[in-house]
């Protein structure tokens, strides 16, 4: 035989024979996941449970802070006492033998000293809490920020030792008043 060129080849003649086909097979994939009946309570219920855990979780978060704890509520009622000046307000927070250091370092001790040096800062001074109130894990000493006005005004914070639901210790840390606004030159 001869050399064949393959360009002819390719070219075929169409030919009147039938052309015989092989029968045609279908392979049927499986789809990635079958709706089962089983599975779909088995998810709604996981859903509720992950609901109600959530719900749980946000209750046990936000009804500690609807009813504030005996340390807190203890530093917001010192502070109230410290505004009002009046020995019953004192009497109900702090101990009979409580010492209270100022951020001077004067220090007060007993009760009736206490009211009479509240009430020894005058008629136009108020005191309020800001911020949160940190308390120790073990719920023996609490410290709050607070600001005052009267004499001056100015910022602190206030550390108190609690013992059998009152105040046996307090100390204040701050800057001295401020009597006069800060003010800048202007050029």
């Amino acid at each position: 035989m001869g050399k064949v060129n393959p360009m002819e080849t390719l070219r075929q003649e169409p030919t009147n024979e039938p052309e015989t086909r092989k029968a045609a097979t279908v392979t049927r994939v499986p789809e990635a996941a079958q709706p089962s009946s089983r599975s779909t309570p088995w998810l709604i219920a996981g859903l509720m449970v992950m609901t109600a855990a959530f719900a749980v979780l946000a209750i046990l978060t936000f009804v500690p802070r609807l009813r504030p704890s005996e340390p807190v509520r203890l530093t917001d009622a010192a502070v109230s006492a410290w505004d009002a000046g009046a020995p019953d307000a004192f009497s109900a927070v702090y101990s009979r033998d409580a010492v209270v250091v100022h951020a001077d370092g004067t220090k007060v001790s007993g009760l009736s000293a206490i009211v009479a040096d509240a009430k020894s800062l005058g008629r136009d001074f108020s005191i309020v809490r800001t911020g949160d109130v940190s308390v120790t894990p073990n719920g023996l000493y609490a410290t709050a920020t607070y600001r005052y006005n009267g004499a001056g005004h100015g910022v602190g914070v206030l550390v108190l030792q609690l013992e059998g639901g009152k105040v046996v210790r307090q100390w204040e840390y701050g800057l001295p008043p401020i009597t006069a606004p800060a003010r800048t030159a202007t050029p």
